[in-house]
């Protein structure tokens, strides 16, 4: 039975501290590797806490890597990671704690766009014209579908794409993050499994346990999601969703083809199961033949497309979109206007103008032009200085990154991201983007603050560090 002892009027959340306790009897080997936790629901009994606390705490140890969902919905302790010449039983990989970032060092983590591209004096003009002539009126509750002229707008993008809809069938939302907590929310019930990408967007993982879901990883292979391993997840789990991210895939940089989109929606459609299109940086393809959307080659109700302007134009606009039919996005509605009411009339103007002006157009030709050099610079570099052999990179049509496999035990992983920093360079860990246990280390890098400067230096300092370890 696995026993903690929780301090209600401590400082620490209670979650922390149940995610804290598991953590350190994994790393004493008190819990075993491959040995089940109780479910959410009985722990949290167990323990007489809300279940929200309980999968909060499951998910930090998800994303951590001292936990491992698995298919039939257990959470289990990872398999133990090999230390050579330690006889105490080893830690799994974890990713590393937050580096500082001193004054030289170059930082391949973030993936917001570069604020030095950002078209401040348009979006000044644009919130200032909106003030001005719809201020009074957007300065109260809004449409909780989100504001009427931009879900037209994105509705007319959409059907530039080939997947045309209507106003009614969008929704907007604070980002992919907020659209993927009202789906989850809408059509996920505790001990549900939903299929994901492995390796695949990191945040998802801990929002999934929060629901009470478990996440069924299915390998992601150079051509995308391994459509054999989907098969055999969906006859054996029913996944109440699958979720996908087609283009340039965070953290892989892997673009699918249209063949292989064919085939995952004709397995959804056999399995009726309705398949979540995150389109992340869709817009952001640098090299080769655009690919339709997956929402553009379904003729029923299977896709469910997520868009975002965060990876265009700021974070901190949260601004994003679900099309989905006009019947779910009424549900949505609704659900969200229990929680929220509405979202941000006043930013969804002025984005719109921001839009309608061609502010958005003249931006992307802008941001193509910009990282176009950055990602061909990232891939000479790459091929320039990091080590021929023990080493698997991607080869990404677009967005803003770059995957890295290594031949090394995965336990190295942190070790070799503080290498990394001691060198002056800041790269994203893989282990939190693996549902199953990695098999060797991994890192993501981001092109999306880095110059062409800072991208042929950093990609210098890591194949410095690579060399002397491979």
């Amino acid at each position: 039975m696995l026993l903690l002892t929780l301090a209600p009027d401590a400082p620490q959340p209670l979650y922390r501290q149940i995610a804290e306790q598991i953590a350190a009897r994994i790393e004493a080997g008190t819990l075993a590797a491959g040995e089940d936790l109780p479910s959410s629901r009985s722990l949290a009994t167990r323990l007489g806490v809300n279940r929200s606390t309980v999968c909060r705490a499951y998910g930090e140890l998800l994303a951590s890597g001292h936990l491992i969902s698995r298919i039939g919905g257990r959470t289990t302790v990872r398999e133990p990671l090999a230390r050579p010449g330690r006889r105490e039983p080893p830690s799994p990989a974890r990713p590393a704690l937050t580096r500082p970032v001193r004054s030289g060092d170059i930082d391949f983590r973030p993936l917001a766009p570069d604020p030095r591209l950002a078209p401040l004096d348009a979006l000044r003009r644009a919130f200032n014209a909106t003030l001005r002539e719809e201020g009074r009126t957007l300065l109260d509750y809004g449409d909780a579908r989100g504001y009427a002229p931009l879900r037209a707008w994105i509705a007319t993008r959409m059907a530039g794409l080939g997947a045309p809809r209507s106003s009614d069938e969008i929704l907007l939302c604070h980002g992919v993050q907020h659209a993927l907590d009202l789906l989850l929310r809408s059509r996920v019930r505790p001990g549900d499994a939903v299929c994901v990408e492995d390796p695949g967007y990191s945040a998802l993982l801990p929002l999934l346990a929060r629901h009470g879901a478990r996440a069924v990883g299915i390998p992601v292979t150079e051509d995308g999601m391994d459509l054999a391993a989907l098969s055999r997840a969906l006859a054996a789990t029913r996944p109440a969703l699958i979720y996908t991210m087609p283009n340039f895939q965070n953290p892989t940089g892997v673009t699918t083809g249209i063949a292989h989109r064919e085939a995952l929606l004709g397995l959804a459609r056999a399995h009726s199961v309705p398949v979540v299109e995150d389109g992340f940086s869709e817009e952001l393809k640098y090299f080769g033949r655009a690919v339709p959307p997956l929402a553009a080659l379904d003729s029923g109700e299977t896709v469910i497309h997520l868009g975002t302007f965060s990876k265009l134009l700021s974070p901190g606009l949260r601004v994003g979109w679900i099309a989905a039919p006009a019947g779910q996005i009424a549900s949505l509605a609704a659900l969200r206007r229990d929680t929220e009411l509405c979202g941000n009339p006043l930013a969804e103007a002025a984005l719109y103008r921001f839009c309608r002006s061609g502010g958005l157009d003249r931006l992307l030709r802008r941001l193509h032009a910009e990282y176009r050099r950055r990602m061909q610079c990232l891939l000479r570099a790459a091929r320039t200085h990091l080590p021929a052999a023990g080493i698997r990179t991607t080869r990404p049509l677009g967005g803003f990154v770059f995957w890295v496999e290594l031949d090394l035990p995965p336990d190295q992983e942190t070790g070799l991201l503080d290498a990394f920093a001691a060198a002056g360079v800041h790269v994203a860990p893989g282990t939190p983007s693996r549902v199953e246990a990695p098999h060797g280390c991994a890192f993501r890098l981001s092109i999306a603050q880095c110059d062409e400067d800072a991208i042929t230096t950093g990609l210098q300092r890591i194949g410095s560090v690579l060399r002397a370890r491979l």
